[in-house]
């Protein structure tokens, strides 16, 4: 029976403690990253939302090429007529008398007013359809115009995506960078505290002064101050991080490190074919054809347009009432707005003119961009090379230091300055590496 108990309690002790843990933890690739950021970026939904209307925009535009129908009814109630004759509205005396005469006579016989009235109320029903045939090629050329809206929603979007990818690239390595420097100082209070020891049992044993103790204590506070730096540094990128990747308070885990990197000659893109290739540039090309096409829509207005339709209709207002049909053809042919539309097309010359003035600056400094994060890849893979001799050199030479002190040739100052050298040196690794991955990322993002 008391066995029986015992494996209950362990039993509620494990489920206890197995809720307690956090299962709200994500392990996170540089990849998964930007997988969530692309998900729950709300610019780029919004863009995404851009894409969607410009096509609304095309459909709206398409239903230009088919007929226009209308209908409309009326009915009305007036309190007098709205249209009266009777005798006494002629004006000649004569006739007046003459009608007068002969109403009196037969009028009453016959069951005739001698007033006759017209709509005081009735109903009314038109139904119009009407196409046009041609219009200056304005209904094509804005179809055209409406495409291009399209394409360019859609390379701001590409253009959209890219940021995001830098973006987060730049936060998740400087995040691995600041993770690596806790993995370094790490290995520095290793050697200190060893070093601490060694130095409490020296100072016993009077081989050490209790000075060389308040260096190794001044140099552990140090230390210690620095882990508390990066510590906060972690906490806020990882903050920013999350933010950014649209999660909320679930505690990350980073998986990639940083491994070897592969010469930049690998990746190398002539800046000019590059520039081509580019989002940014295929835009400029879209806003110089927009410029033509509005052009064009332009010198539409001055051309003539040609409509056919028809119309049936119905209405009570006269009592010999009759649906009715009407067929029609409209020419019209503008002829004040001409010199109008002339500073028009001036205007839009103009207007391309600055467009292929500026799709050609752009570009060139497009191209001076590429060329610049070309140079800044070579020279932060140029230092991460120098870095990594640098730390082999840190390495041996702390380790020939550490002889030294041991064997009393030098002073405990030249070991902590060996120590420091080599903290210096991983840093400067670590930051190299992280500086070449982003700029690494930024070049490729450059160059499609």
């Amino acid at each position: 029976m008391k066995k029986h108990l015992l494996i209950l309690l362990l039993t509620s002790l494990w489920t206890v403690s197995a809720s307690a843990q956090t299962p709200d933890t994500l392990r996170l690739s540089v990849q998964d990253c930007i997988d969530l950021a692309l998900k729950n970026n709300h610019e780029l939904k919004n863009s995404l939302l851009e894409i969607d209307k410009a096509h609304a925009v095309k459909d709206e535009a398409r239903t230009l090429y088919f007929p226009s129908i209308s209908a409309q009814a009326l009915h009305f109630e007036a309190k007098n007529p709205l249209l009266s004759l009777g005798i006494d509205d002629i004006p000649n005396a004569l006739a007046r008398q003459t009608l007068y005469n002969l109403y009196a006579q037969y009028g009453a016989q016959m069951g005739l007013d001698k007033e006759l009235t017209f709509a005081q109320n009735g109903t009314a029903v038109n139904v119009m359809a009407t196409e046009p045939l041609y219009a200056g090629g304005r209904i094509r050329h804005g179809n055209q115009l409406a495409k291009l809206g399209i394409e360019a929603a859609e390379y701001q979007t590409k253009i959209k995506e890219d940021e995001i990818v830098l973006q987060t690239e730049v936060l998740y390595w400087q995040l691995i960078s600041l993770q690596e420097k806790i993995a370094t100082l790490n290995q520095l209070d290793q050697l200190l505290d060893t070093l601490e020891k060694d130095l409490a049992g020296a100072v016993e044993a009077g081989l050490a002064m209790p000075n060389d103790q308040f260096k190794v204590t001044l140099k552990k506070n140090e230390s210690r101050l620095n882990r508390k730096k990066v510590d906060d540094g972690i906490t806020l990128l990882k903050m920013a991080l999350a933010q950014h990747l649209g999660i909320d308070s679930a505690t990350i885990t980073l998986t990639d490190t940083l491994g070897l990197e592969a010469e930049p000659t690998t990746c190398f893109h002539n800046a000019h074919e590059a520039v081509a290739l580019r989002n940014e540039s295929k835009l400029l090309d879209l806003s110089l054809q927009a410029e033509i096409l509005k052009k064009k829509m332009t010198l539409g207005e001055a051309l003539p347009s040609l409509m056919v339709g028809g119309s049936a209709n119905y209405h009570t207002i006269l009592d010999n009432t009759r649906p009715n049909f009407v067929a029609f053809a409209l020419l019209q042919v503008p002829i004040s707005d001409w010199h109008k539309t002339a500073f028009k097309l001036k205007q839009h010359r103009i207007e391309m003119e600055e467009a292929e003035n500026t799709r050609r600056d752009l570009s060139e400094k497009m191209e001076l961009q590429t060329n610049q994060a070309w140079f800044n890849l070579e020279q932060s893979y140029l230092r991460v090379q120098m870095a990594q001799t640098a730390v082999a050199d840190a390495e041996a030479n702390l380790k020939m230091e550490s002889d030294y002190y041991e064997a009393g040739l030098i002073a405990l100052s030249e070991l902590l300055e060996a120590q420091t050298l080599l903290k210096h040196s991983l840093d400067e690794l670590t930051d190299s590496r992280v500086e070449y991955r982003i700029n690494l990322i930024t070049y490729r993002l450059l160059v499609p």
